[in-house]
Parts: structure tokens; C-alpha cells; sequence
């Protein structure tokens, strides 16, 4: 799922709860749920070289439309929480894949298994119209919520 979706998704987190490490935990696990629903991505093995614009557009661009949505709220500490978590996973496996392989087999089995659980949980087509449609629900009632609790 696109990291805007997974931004948008986290925000209503950070506008109910309280808890920053809460809202942390909550944002990362409501990203794992929204990966198991069909959903497009931007797939950095169909690249000779990993796309560094695409992804840092897809990220700065879901910053962006959450600040038109909720302007200086945006950088309060629960928002910021959730936005982080709602985009680590993808972080760290994208750091994840920028290993070497032999290190990824030295890491304790805990790590090669979430990393594992993360890819295996992927619903993903190579459609961004079929793909997206699951991404425009989801991110349609994060901005209603929004909407709503602002």
C-alpha cells in the first residue's frame, strides 16, 4: 500500500488516543490489517535501481494532504506518532531489503520472521485501478473520521 494510504489511515489515530506509544502501536497495526486488503504499490524490484523519487513523492505528497487536512495539528506529538507508525513497517523493511543477504540470514529469527509475516500479508496486483480501489475506501473514511474529530 502506498505510504500516502497508510499516512491518511494513521491520522485518526492521533486525533482519538492520547498515548503517543499507543497511538504508535495502534497506527503500525491498523498498517499490517490495511496490507492484507488487495491493494497497488510501488514495487522497487521492477526498477533497475530503487526509485528514490517515486517513493519520496508518495511520502511527501501523503504529508502534505494531511497537513491540508488538519494544518498545524499535524505536528503535535500524537499525530506524529501515528504517522510513524502508521509508515514503519514499510520503513524498516525497506531498510530490511537494503541488506545484504547473508546479514538478513545472521538476524535472529524474531526479525526474519516479522519481515517474513510483513511480505506474506501483502494482498497486492500490479492494477493501480483494481489495487487502489481498496486504498481509496480506506483512505475516504480516514479523512471523514478526520473530518469528523477535528
Amino acid at each position: 500500500m502506498l505510504s500516502f494510504s497508510h499516512t491518511l489511515i494513521s491520522l485518526p489515530f492521533g486525533l482519538t488516543l492520547t498515548n503517543p506509544l499507543l497511538i504508535f502501536i495502534a497506527a503500525f497495526l491498523m498498517h499490517l490489517i490495511s496490507d492484507m486488503f488487495l491493494h497497488w504499490n510501488i514495487y522497487p524490484h521492477h526498477y533497475k535501481s530503487y526509485p528514490f523519487f517515486r517513493v519520496g513523492v508518495d511520502v511527501l505528497s501523503g504529508l502534505v494532504f494531511s497537513y491540508l487536512l488538519l494544518s498545524n495539528a499535524l505536528f503535535t506529538l500524537p499525530v506524529l506518532a501515528a504517522i510513524a507508525g502508521g509508515n514503519a513497517p514499510d520503513v524498516l523493511h525497506a531498510f530490511w531489503s537494503f541488506l545484504e543477504k547473508a546479514k538478513q540470514k545472521n538476524a535472529p529469527g524474531f526479525v526474519q520472521w516479522a519481515f517474513h509475516f510483513h511480505e506474506i500479508i501483502q494482498r497486492e496486483t500490479l492494477s493501480p485501478l483494481v489495487g487502489g480501489l481498496w486504498q481509496i475506501i480506506f483512505c475516504s473514511v480516514a479523512i471523514i473520521l478526520v473530518t469528523f474529530l477535528r
